[in-house]
């Protein structure tokens, strides 16, 4: 069955439906919100929850006077730590749309620029060349190492501060530093936009001209900083297209937009940003989809490996879902029925022993096959999100320096759609969706300006 939610509780949530309601006045249905199934209502022990509103114009005024809040400054979110029956009183409040855990999310963990022909595009072989010069990449990871040779177009590295009650800011601009113990950040910034000046260019990403925005959550990830990276990015750096997500939730959840992280991907979509997310590692076993990846406004890409065979890995989609991607998204714009999940992958990309950036002292780098010190060997849809993620770097680079303006979204998600390769008689749309990424085909339409539409879209049988 494919995963869908009352229509007017998605709308509300973004501010479409009730904008500007007040405390105690709430246009629409019901009053009564959904407290998260996983948070104890019979505890008095304090529990960390994200509250969703009907705006974020009201936020104050529901929490003010009954609980310590961090209010988001643009997401319709607020942070809390409360007893089960304050949560449950929360939720029954109007302007509430649910209160959810503060869950802890997931990082998923020859030569992926030559099979994606990214190599042709940065060498001008049958489209001029394009490095991602004039794009914005945003990276919510473990962190980046700001002093990596490679990652000197690290133009904002920003760690968590780890306090959202009384802190002037959530995230503290770290200049140079290294703010990723892990290595897992580096690792995925490094593929989208690292410039291989540690190995004479033989290790750079996808799109080394692009500048770069790191977003440092540290070795645990959660839903907290998470949304609260999409808020930051949204209130402060307007020229941002692309937003790379190499974590998720764990696979097989039903996706529903309400939850947090549904209503900031969906929030930076509306503001021209495209949200990129890996698939997930609970492959092969179908419905195991990461639920961030199925929302329709997003990218989600799953894992191949150098003969572009789907990895094991890999998760998949529903067989039986909606893999419709215009009639998904066009729940989410209508008042008048359910909305949808979009239940496949978008596009397959490299993911399987993938070598990129990584700081000599990370913890990955310890476990990883490279010989190069700045450098390991890590797979998983982590790394083929980032790949992606680079494409579409290239694609908008394309599209602006050839005096098209600036792409919306969805034309870019469609065009790296319509351009993937289908010539594997294994591929399905629950495995692969459109198929396999194909950096050529998708700045080439770029580059003459004829962005693709739904109708462009083939899926694998």
């Amino acid at each position: 069955m494919a995963d869908t939610i009352g229509r007017r509780g998605f709308l509300k949530t973004l501010g479409v439906v009730g904008a500007g309601t007040v405390f105690g006045v709430r246009s629409g249905e019901g009053a009564s919100g959904i407290v998260d199934a996983t948070l104890d209502t019979t505890t008095s022990a304090l529990q960390e929850a994200l509250v969703v509103f009907e705006s974020n114009a009201i936020i104050d005024e529901v929490l003010g006077g009954r609980v310590e809040y961090y209010a988001y400054d643009v997401l319709p979110l607020a942070y809390i730590a409360a007893g089960g029956g304050l949560l449950q009183e929360l939720a029954a409040l109007d302007g509430v749309v649910t209160v959810r855990a503060n869950r802890e999310l997931e990082y998923h963990n020859a030569d992926a620029r030559e099979i994606t022909g990214t190599n042709d595009v940065q060498a001008g072989e049958g489209v001029d060349g394009y490095d991602g010069s004039s794009t914005h990449v945003a990276v919510i990871d473990s962190g980046v190492d700001g002093d990596h040779p490679d990652l000197s177009n690290v133009e904002n590295n920003y760690q968590w501060v780890g306090n959202p009650f009384g802190a002037p800011t959530l995230w503290a601009h770290t200049g140079s530093l290294d703010t990723d113990t892990l290595g897992h950040g580096t690792h995925v910034t490094g593929t989208i936009g690292g410039d291989g000046s540690a190995s004479a260019g033989r290790q750079r990403g996808h799109a080394p001209g692009a500048s770069l925005t790191a977003y440092s959550a540290g070795v645990s990830l959660s839903i907290l900083k998470a949304s609260a990276a999409y808020d930051h990015l949204l209130a402060t750096h307007s020229d941002v297209q692309i937003v790379s997500n190499s974590f998720g939730s764990t696979g097989g959840e039903p996706f529903d937009p309400t939850a947090p992280m549904n209503v900031a991907t969906k929030q930076a979509y509306d503001a021209g940003i495209l949200p990129v997310f890996s698939a997930g590692n609970a492959g092969p076993d179908s419905a195991t989809l990461n639920p961030y990846a199925k929302a329709p406004y997003v990218l989600g890409v799953g894992a191949t490996n150098d003969q572009r065979q789907v990895t094991e890995f890999s998760s998949r989609g529903d067989p039986n879902g909606v893999f419709d991607r215009q009639r998904a998204l066009s729940t989410v714009e209508s008042e008048d029925t359910d909305v949808l999940a979009l239940e496949r992958i978008g596009v397959g990309a490299p993911g399987n022993a993938i070598v990129s950036t990584v700081s000599p002292t990370d913890t990955l780098n310890l476990t990883g096959a490279s010989s190069e010190h700045y450098y390991t060997e890590l797979s998983g849809t982590s790394m083929s999100c980032p790949c992606v993620s680079g494409i579409a770097a290239l694609l908008i680079d394309a599209y602006q320096q050839n005096g098209h303006g600036t792409p919306a979204p969805i034309d870019v998600l469609n065009t790296i759609e319509a351009t993937a390769i289908t010539d594997r008689s294994e591929y399905t749309a629950s495995s692969i969706g459109a198929g396999f990424v194909d950096s050529v085909g998708a700045v080439s339409r770029a580059e003459s300006g004829d962005l693709a539409d739904f109708e462009d879209v083939t899926l694998a049988r």
